[in-house]
């Protein structure tokens, strides 16, 4: 009886490789090589100018901090939460002694920019004008 077992499995892993060869398909691959560089130097990018977003807002204020950049966030979260996530913030003195919110974005959009400078602007007592340098454009609202 072990034996009769024994010839049936043997008949069953035969007819399941041949099974399985028979259902094979063929299909031909494209391979694509990375040609070499030439003249061996390697091309580097440049972050500078790569949109790269600076956004200036003169304010009325002689001090100004979080407390100021917390207001303007929670006016305009809603519609430029990408845009303010990206950003980092810097409090400078501007030229007449009153304080200037920046805000500088790496890979951020040049019309949002523009969008919020402007949202902020109308939405903010404190801010008098705004300034977005997006790569080599520059706007004043």
């Amino acid at each position: 009886m072990s034996a009769l077992i024994q010839v049936f499995l043997l008949l069953a892993v035969f007819a399941g490789i041949s099974e399985m060869c028979g259902s094979v398909q063929h299909t031909e691959t494209t391979t694509t090589t990375v040609a070499p560089a030439t003249g061996g130097a390697r091309k580097r990018r440049s972050v500078e100018g790569s949109g790269l977003v600076h956004i200036e807002f003169q304010t009325t204020l002689t001090s100004a901090g979080d407390a100021e950049f917390s207001k303007i966030d929670e006016y305009v979260r809603e519609e430029f939460g990408e845009l303010l996530n990206k950003a980092h913030q810097q409090v400078a003195t501007g030229v007449e002694g009153g304080s200037v919110l920046k805000y500088m974005a790496i890979n951020a959009d040049c019309g949002a920019a523009q969008l919020f400078a402007q949202a902020v602007k109308d939405l903010t007592s404190f801010v008098t004008s705004a300034t977005v340098r997006c790569d080599t454009q520059t706007s004043t609202i």
